[in-house]
């Protein structure tokens, strides 16, 4: 099972529906997120077939390869060209967040999140990279279970000094 399938549940429909793209590209994601990778590579590449400069595909094909072979680093190569075709579009860095987020790669991770996040906090692929954020990074007391009481409040704290701190970093920029 994806990582998609278990943060997602019963609302892949909703998610693939608030992904503001054309239809073929909403298609396929929706194929990722129902566990079929491997349709929804070749959807992504029938579409850069068309437009190989089209972002969304770049980046769902670089989701793919990272969900269906754990190739990293090919898939970031894919994600960062889905950034440098489309750099105002948040396709491209959510793909670089998941891709990281997957390979455990915590921090720069969530860094491609919230640019995303920046450029687009509508579109629910976010809302998805963040529930997959939450789960992968470590507890702030590694001793005590995640879902302990003191985990959750200094987990919640750190997040919040995150999120003023990178205010004040886009502000300063």
């Amino acid at each position: 099972m994806s990582g998609f399938s278990q943060l997602m549940g019963k609302e892949r429909r909703s998610i693939c529906n608030g992904i503001s793209t054309c239809p073929s590209i909403r298609m396929a994601y929706r194929l990722l997120f129902d566990d079929n990778p491997a349709e929804a590579k070749i959807r992504f590449q029938n579409i850069l077939e068309d437009d190989k400069n089209n972002s969304d595909a770049l980046a769902g094909l670089a989701i793919c390869l990272a969900e269906e072979t754990g190739r990293f680093v090919s898939s970031t190569k894919l994600a960062m060209m889905a950034v440098r075709t489309a750099p105002r579009s948040p396709a491209g860095y959510y793909a670089l967040a998941y891709i990281h987020l997957l390979g455990s790669k915590i921090e720069p991770g969530f860094r491609y999140l919230m640019k995303a996040q920046r450029l687009a906090p509508e579109d629910p692929r976010v809302a998805l990279g963040l529930a997959q954020f939450e789960q992968e990074k470590p507890p702030v007391i590694s001793d005590l279970p995640r879902e302990h009481l003191l985990n959750k409040a200094l987990g919640k704290s750190r997040w919040l000094l995150r999120r003023s701190l990178g205010k004040v970093m886009t502000a300063a920029s």
